[in-house]
């Protein structure tokens, strides 16, 4: 959450200062919303065969890639950055798509854990957490584009201004995403293997209980 509202607030400085280019805002909308609907066929047939983690990290990994390689292309025009974080919108896309699906499996493995069924509890949970990454998006936003040296007063931004925008837009997505990946692939436990073993296991203990 803090990623995407962080790209959004910095993409309207980008395009505006950066490439001069303020109608390419609503392009680069369109096209992240394409890139889900491109997924979301997608999702099914890779989480049967890969699993939800193991999709969903790949995913990471190429929306990571894609932002460090703009991140090092910096003279890029308006159309080939949009072309190329097309690509890194799509990677993302399975993150956005699936996410809601690996609350349902923390829940699971909570209920296996404890022996009690959370739902509202881990809903809940996670539900403050996304309003606290979007509070927390919108103070570093305006913090960020500050720190650069952003001068809404200016007619003309200073080129290190216009290189920190493009850094904002670039490299921070790509650590954040990357960073993500790393924690699904080391610490999220929940493999395709996993979640087999663990329904099996949750309706043994359940027969148990009863």
């Amino acid at each position: 959450m803090m990623s995407t509202m962080l790209i959004g607030a910095v993409n309207v400085y980008l395009f505006k200062e950066y490439f001069h280019n303020t109608a390419a805002l609503s392009i680069i909308g369109i096209i992240q919303t394409v890139t889900v609907f491109i997924a979301i066929p997608l999702v099914k047939p890779l989480v049967n065969k890969f699993g939800k983690k193991e999709t969903t990290a790949i995913g990471m990994l190429i929306a990571g890639s894609v932002y460090m390689l703009l991140y090092l292309l910096p003279n890029l025009s308006t159309t080939q950055f949009i072309a190329i974080s097309a690509v890194g919108m799509f990677g993302y896309a399975f993150f956005n798509t699936m996410i809601w699906a690996f609350v349902t499996d923390v829940i699971d493995y909570h209920e296996f854990l404890t022996g009690l069924r959370e739902d509202g509890t881990v809903y809940s949970f996670y539900s403050f957490a996304r309003k606290v990454g979007q509070a927390i998006a919108g103070g570093i936003g305006g913090f960020a584009i500050t720190a650069i040296g952003y001068d809404a007063a200016r007619a003309v931004q200073t080129q290190g201004t216009l290189n920190g925008l493009y850094q904002l837009a670039t490299i921070v997505p790509a650590v954040i995403y990357l960073l993500i990946f790393f924690i699904l692939v080391f610490l999220y436990p929940l493999t395709k293997q996993h979640m087999k073993q663990l329904s099996i296991d949750l309706a043994e203990q359940r027969k148990t209980r009863k």
